[in-house]
């Protein structure tokens, strides 16, 4: 059984076409979305194929010379990006309108009981921005868009120029190529996407009118019951005198299907005026075609009228009685001609007009159909007939205005027997086909898209009303308009789900023929499909498989995009792919999403929540590739838990700068309550994993290497190798700078003690295992521990506290509650702490042998060490000394923290401790010789076994270098026992000689003296 959803709920009356149970459809059965040439609309063809239209002198020509404002001089190529910018800027703009009004709509929409009206408002509001871009366009290039909707007019007329016999379709237009070039032709194509969008949500504004309540589905069949019953009790019961215009407003009410497509068609009309040339555009075309000008409008059947009283003057002529018809020819001599002007002499004598007089009855034909299919009165039509005498015309249209009329359902059955007669052309069909309800005859006509939907919902509800007089007043049915249509037939005009079969029948029509195939496949279009078939939903789903069919084919791994893959890639795309990639269109199909998901009572469906938020997750890439964030917070919070935090995690890399931080920070807590924590711990995890995330393999064995040889002339100073001065990175890679920026976002956030130093832990371990030094290297600067603590200590224990320091003044007393409380947050801050003192040493590395360096490789005199050298040494020596402790990041959290520090120690401590060791060998006949005694001290610490500092030579392969440079001290220390004849008496080291390290006559026998700085190292010892 599929799950109940508000949409399988809906009662009889809720819809006007029917839905399948479940509330989400799988993918509808798709066309191919290549582009193929359209059937123009070919003006010279009619039912009897002639001619009807010549080509005339071209006339856009003198109306641009005489315009008041001539064309545009367009400049170079930086005034064209220029204005391309401005207007990219506009359309930003108004992008973050509709964000401004949505983040209102969902803060209103929790306090107002009446949802679906908060709905509407924002809908409204959506088309009054949409509306507000396209007149703004429209005041600067009104005249332009008038010209190329014309000029488009003329193409699906496809005219032939006579003159020529060629088939140029811009006969009349020649002129605006020119015109609609460059910066123009954008905003000009701006304009009428605005304008085509007003209309999208003008239509989503009417359906959430139509089927959206806020509400259970008993309570929604009983409220617009009620509604029902009080309109229809405001008018007169029917009687025997009750016009058919009263009846026609009673069947509105009592149909919501009715109801429904009586609004779609006046929305399809107002669409028409909006979006096509305007009734004067066709006629002044009609009128540039024919020659005359205006005067084609007054000269009715004039050719024709001049041959028959030239052919009466030159014979006898027979009376209208006599069956036998004069045999004459057009001018052409192709066809006979009727010999009669009444406007049915044609189709009765099975003869033709004058060629010219053909294209005038056309021509009124179309003008005609342009006006009903605009939505123009039947009285401006009625009027517009005679004025330009043609009196009957307007006889023939004007029953359906009449309001005091009992029925009128036999001039519908005459204007459908009409339209299936032999008519003069086409249009005429057309025009009593749309009377009467014929719908085959009105769709010879059509040429766009909205036309055959026009055609569709005018004719369906023609005879969805000659059904409701036939199954209710009965009596205003004249027997020979009684229905015979099948039962299904009938069916499809008032059950929901047959209707909603033959709308789908009718796209699917149109996205194969390939008249209309690329037009249906235009994402608005798209979209225009979906919400009148009342499948929003469906819509939002089917776009975001779309999105996860385009994303499976971009291809790469699934875990590195945000893009829920549903399936695996197709062999071809839905069609509501072109919503996806048309950033505008994926706009709209997103906040469509938003407002029906908001009001809807229901939880979302776990089948299809995917699919929809992929939508979602598509605009805020788009959004997120013009660099607009401000909103992504919003967007976000409609989504699940984990998708918000992937795809937030994600775009927060985008954020530099502790301001815009603290504001995405504010937006996404305090605003609209999101999990800010798991936020930023994807965002570094994202990070992690794609710039710190190595296979052991391409680990590198030895990630720092601080030493190089030494075969120089200072052999005192260095035991054949010295640190190097460039083993520090030069540069931060993109990687560094992400995640440094990631972590800040934890020191922004008010507390969370565990999860800062746990994530920043992560950070600078996962640096030091990829073998990033240099991002540690910018954590260690940018986030010291002492720093952070005395910052978060301030919210977690209401002061400022170096928890690390154990010499600080304020020590609460042992196995007090606040003791208690500092050892926990030690412990949750230790493995941070100690990546940083060992970043920390290797910064001391670098800092001393800058100094040292710039000391030794200046020939002085015998010298007292400067006190920048001494500084450095002391430095280093305090930099070193937490490597040295048992416990040095030897106490993991975990087992994967646990693997990470295991190598972190043997790759790195070794080391370092071995560049240290050559400092301090270099130590001594710079500063002093005590540096040889803290050799001593180095060598005792490395091989207690509580350190673990032997193992880790072992482990590396590095216990031979730390040997031989033990051996090269011994005898340094050899040598510089005697220098100068001064005994050398360590301060503090009671029991500690360098005779210790005596080996027979090692040192100053085999004549190696020392020079001058070996003496001054002496000489500061011996003071």
């Amino acid at each position: 059984m599929p799950p109940t959803t508000r949409r399988s709920q809906a009662g009889a009356s809720q819809a006007s076409i029917a839905k399948n149970p479940t509330r989400k459809r799988g993918p509808q059965a798709t066309t191919s979305l290549r582009k193929e040439s359209s059937s123009l609309w070919n003006f010279n063809t009619t039912s009897n194929g002639d001619e009807v239209l010549p080509s005339t002198e071209d006339q856009a020509d003198d109306e641009d010379q005489n315009e008041e404002h001539p064309p545009l001089a367009l400049g170079g190529p930086s005034d064209a990006l220029d204005s391309l910018h401005e207007m990219a800027d506009k359309v930003g703009r108004e992008v973050e309108l509709f964000s401004v009004e949505l983040d209102r709509f969902l803060r209103e929409l929790p306090h107002r009981e009446d949802k679906h009206v908060v709905a509407i408002e924002v809908a409204g509001k959506f088309q009054h921005i949409a509306q507000k871009a396209a007149e703004n366009l429209n005041k600067r290039h009104e005249r332009e868009r008038r010209l190329q909707l014309r000029r488009e007019w003329a193409q699906r007329a496809n005219v032939s120029d006579q003159r020529t016999g060629g088939g140029s379709r811009m006969g009349s237009l020649r002129g605006t190529g020119s015109i609609l070039e460059g910066r123009k032709a954008e905003e000009v194509k701006e304009q009428r996407h605005w304008q085509q969008e007003a209309d999208i949500w003008q239509l989503f504004k009417l359906i959430l009118e139509l089927h959206y309540r806020h509400t259970t589905t008993e309570a929604l069949d009983r409220e617009l019951q009620a509604e029902r019953e009080d309109k229809l009790a405001q008018m007169a019961s029917p009687n025997r005198y009750t016009t058919e215009a009263e009846l026609y407003e009673r069947f509105l009410i009592e149909s919501d299907t009715a109801r429904e497509r009586s609004l779609i068609k006046k929305w399809l009309e107002q669409t028409a005026e909006h979006q096509e040339t305007d009734v004067q555009g066709v006629m002044e075309e009609l009128e540039t075609r024919s020659g005359a000008g205006k005067g084609l409008w007054s000269k009715g059947w004039l050719h024709t009228r001049e041959r028959i009283k030239k052919e009466k003057r030159l014979r006898s002529w027979p009376d209208p009685s006599d069956p036998v018809l004069p045999q004459i020819r057009t001018e052409n001599g192709e066809d006979m001609m009727a010999t009669t002007l009444d406007p049915d002499a044609p189709g009765r004598q099975q003869r033709v007009l004058e060629k010219e007089d053909r294209f005038y009855e056309k021509a009124v034909w179309v003008a005609c159909w342009e006006m009903l299919r605009r939505g123009t009165s039947w009285q401006d039509i009625r009027a517009w007939c005679e004025e330009r005498n043609e009196g009957w015309r307007a006889v023939a249209l004007f029953a359906m205005e009449s309001k005091h009329s009992g029925s009128n359902s036999a001039w519908r059955k005459m204007c459908h027997l009409a339209s299936e007669s032999e008519c003069a052309n086409e249009y005429e069909a057309a025009v009593y086909g749309l009377l009467s309800g014929n719908s085959k005859a009105v769709e010879r006509v059509c040429r766009s898209v909205d036309d055959h939907l026009f055609a569709y919902y005018t004719t369906t509800l023609t005879r969805e009303f000659e059904l409701y007089l036939h199954t209710n007043f009965s009596d205003r049915v004249p027997a020979m308009t009684a229905l015979r249509r099948s039962t299904s037939a009938n069916e499809g005009l008032t059950n929901r789900a047959t209707a909603q079969e033959a709308f789908n029948n009718l796209i699917m029509r149109l996205r194969q023929n390939s008249a209309t195939k690329e037009e249906s496949a235009q994402p608005l279009k798209i979209i225009e499909h979906y919400l009148l078939n009342n499948d929003a939903e469906n819509l939002v789903y089917t776009t975001g498989m779309a999105a996860s069919d385009l994303d499976s084919m971009r291809g790469g791994e699934e875990t590195e995009s945000v893009i829920e893959r549903i399936r695996k890639a197709p062999a071809q795309l839905l069609p509501e792919s072109q919503v996806v990639l048309d950033p505008a269109a994926l706009r709209i199909a997103a906040h469509i999403y938003v407002v029906t998901r908001a009001i809807d009572p229901m939880e979302p469906q776990a089948e299809t929540v995917g699919a929809e938020e992929n939508v979602l997750v598509s605009y805020l890439q788009a959004l997120r590739a013009q660099g607009r964030r401000d909103y992504a917070a919003m967007y976000a919070s409609r989504m699940r838990h984990d998708k918000y935090v992937a795809v937030l995690g994600n775009l927060l890399q985008d954020v530099s700068g502790a301001s815009q931080q603290k504001e995405m920070l504010k937006l996404m807590s305090d605003d609209y309550g999101l999990d800010v924590v798991a936020i930023f711990d994807e965002q570094v995890r994202l990070i992690l994993q794609k710039y710190f995330t190595l296979r052991r393999e391409e680990v590198p064995s030895r990630p720092l290497e601080t030493l190089e040889d030494y075969a120089g002339e200072q052999t005192r100073l260095f035991p054949g190798r010295r640190i190097r001065e460039d083993f520090m990175p030069a540069e931060m890679d993109e990687g560094d700078i992400l995640l440094c920026r990631g972590l800040e976002c934890f020191r922004l956030l008010p507390g969370e003690w565990k999860v800062t130093f746990s994530t920043l832990g992560l950070g600078m371990r996962m640096a030091l295992v990829s073998g990033h030094v240099s991002g540690a290297m910018l954590l260690a600067r940018t986030f010291p521990f002492q720093s952070i603590s005395e910052h978060k200590t301030v919210e977690v224990l209401g002061k400022v506290v170096n928890i690390m320091d154990k010499n600080s003044p304020i020590q609460p007393p042992p196995g007090s509650q606040e003791a208690m409380q500092l050892d926990v947050l030690r412990r949750q801050s230790r493995t941070y702490y100690e990546l940083e003192q060992l970043v920390l040493a290797i910064l001391a590395l670098a800092d001393w042998v800058s100094v040292e360096r710039a000391y030794s490789s200046t020939p002085r005199a015998a010298s007292t060490a400067p006190t920048e050298l001494k500084i450095a040494k002391a430095d280093l020596d305090e930099a070193i000394a937490p490597l040295l402790q048992p416990g040095f990041l030897r106490e993991a959290v975990d087992e994967s923290e646990a693997v990470d520090l295991k190598w972190i120690r043997m790759c790195y401590i070794p080391e370092i401790l071995l560049a240290y060791q050559c400092a301090l060998y270099s130590a001594g006949p710079m500063i002093s010789r005590d540096a040889y005694i803290e050799l001593m001290d180095l060598s005792t610490t490395i091989a207690d076994e509580e350190t673990g500092l032997t193992e880790l030579f072992v482990q590396s392969g590095r216990m031979r270098e730390l040997v031989d440079g033990f051996a090269q001290a011994g005898k340094m220390m050899l040598v510089m026992k005697g220098v100068n004849g001064k005994k050398f008496r360590p301060k503090g080291r009671e029991g500690k000689d360098l005779s210790l390290w005596e080996i027979g006559g090692v040192g100053v026998t085999n004549g190696d003296g020392p020079d001058d700085v070996g003496r001054a190292a002496a000489d500061a010892d011996a003071d």
